[in-house]
């Protein structure tokens, strides 16, 4: 461990988080106290939050007190399972109705206004509090040290959004101060995955964050130089805000000569699940619930099912039985690796795609959601390149639409892409997922398929690369 890694450790980012209000170690000192349980310990936890969470939203939720008298629902309940499964699910479009009567004001710290839509193109407005903040960054921690990763390690987010990218010298002081640093994941032309390549290689650092698209095209293109050797500081890549195709991991795990695991999660639930060493996707659920549906009932093992989950920890905005509109299956066999915590698999989910540039470059399709996710009254969005310079832009709009939204959009997207850009919006009734069932808010008629990659092998192996890591 160098100074800097130990200085970060122990007093950078413990104050860091305490200066933003956050308890994220505590909640991962409790994560690991669990994990050290066993799968009836766990559970038991679970349903003493839910039971709580129950009875907080019967006494300060008016939205979900008249729902429970509605269903003459006991919160108290010895069974708090057994009451959740008589509430109705809860969509979207409740929230956006009745999101006055779903939140509490009176949290510690205050409400933190939040967004939702960067990977579904259906946005959301709601609240986090301090408790519902400091989850992902827990969770998260807690299972990069499964793989030898630990705060304070150097890590590299292959990520942002068009205003991330830009940051200030405030947003570079704090970077270095935790020993991060920011790559731009919205332009992936050779020149800049050079120049990608470069700083994390004079960077070193021991983690990747970044999404499967972008990571498999910046492994795609390393390949071509370097192999597993020329990263031997590395331990981790974790994939996530997207599907993670197989041969794009592959791509990735073989480049790099490291484990990659996915991570899946959405901005109103947090972090739902991780992937340990060995593969499982594991679910928070001291943090979460997970119900897995069909026509309202739970599934089986190995049957498929709806993604529904309750927020059990957060009390600014709880969700209770939300869907996500993703697909699962419940694992029930335990994991190799030991952990308490349940596992799940998901059947597909959001799609995000590539755009093209007329000068050559690509830039990833998540860089349109930061145009449009937090403009009042869109409330579901896709972009469509029909040419270089060619935009459709399908918005399904709700009463709080201003009609001048249009103007601006237009103005972001000649700004992003280029002033000479074509930009057609247009307000539609309803955005279907594809044939497929995948949800894609990027399309682009131009831009290479790179949804799937091809495995480039280097002479290095895997193996070769572990024991160069030692």
């Amino acid at each position: 461990m160098s100074v800097s890694e130990w200085f970060v450790r122990h007093l950078t980012y413990p104050l860091h988080e305490r200066l933003r209000g956050r308890c994220t170690l505590a909640w991962l000192r409790s994560l690991a106290q669990q994990a050290e349980g066993s799968p009836d310990v766990v559970r038991e936890e679970s349903a003493r939050r839910l039971r709580a969470l129950l009875s907080f939203a019967s006494e300060h939720l008016p939205y979900y007190r008249d729902v429970f008298a509605e269903r003459d629902l006991d919160p108290r309940a010895e069974d708090p399972y057994a009451e959740l499964a008589r509430l109705p699910l809860l969509e979207k479009s409740d929230v956006r109705a009745h999101a006055g009567r779903m939140v509490h004001d009176g949290v510690a710290g205050g409400l933190i206004p939040h967004s939702s839509g960067g990977t579904s193109g259906d946005t959301l407005h709601f609240f986090i509090d301090r408790l519902r903040a400091a989850q992902p960054p827990a969770c998260r921690l807690f299972m990069q040290s499964q793989f030898g990763v630990r705060p304070g390690d150097r890590r590299v987010y292959l990520w942002g959004s068009p205003i991330e990218a830009r940051a200030g010298r405030v947003r570079r002081y704090r970077d270095r101060l935790l020993n991060e640093k920011l790559l731009d994941a919205f332009e992936l032309g050779p020149a800049k995955l050079d120049a990608h390549l470069a700083a994390i290689r004079s960077f070193r650092p021991r983690l990747i964050y970044a999404y499967p698209s972008a990571a498999a095209r910046l492994a795609r293109h390393a390949a071509r130089r370097y192999g597993p050797r020329d990263f031997p500081w590395l331990r981790l890549v974790v994939l996530t805000g997207e599907e993670v195709d197989p041969e794009q991991a592959a791509q990735v795990r073989t480049t790099f000569g490291c484990p990659v695991a996915s991570e899946y999660g959405s901005r109103e639930i947090g972090l739902i699940a991780h992937e340990c060493p060995h593969g499982g996707l594991h679910i928070f659920s001291p943090h979460v619930h997970v119900e897995l549906l069909a026509d309202g009932r739970p599934v089986g093992p190995g049957q498929a099912g709806e993604v529904v989950c309750t927020t059990l920890t957060t009390r600014g905005q709880p969700f209770i039985r939300y869907r996500l509109g993703d697909l699962g299956l419940r694992v029930s066999e335990p994991c190799a690796c030991g952990l308490p915590l349940p596992r799940m698999r998901l059947l597909g989910g959001k799609v995000t795609g590539l755009i093209a540039l007329r000068d050559g470059r690509l830039c990833h399709g998540a860089a349109t959601s930061h145009l449009l996710r937090d403009e009042p009254g869109i409330v579901q969005f896709r972009t469509v390149q029909h040419e270089l310079d060619r935009f459709e832009v399908l918005l399904v709009v709700d009463s709080g639409f201003d009609p001048a939204t249009i103007a601006r959009v237009q103005r972001r997207y000649k700004k992003l892409f280029g002033s000479e850009t074509r930009v057609d919006c247009r307000v539609v009734d309803r955005i279907p997922p594809d044939p497929s069932g995948k949800h894609r808010y990027v399309v682009s008629n131009v831009a290479p398929d790179c949804a799937r990659f091809e495995v480039v092998h280097t002479p290095e192996t895997v193996d070769e690369a572990a024991a160069v890591q030692g």
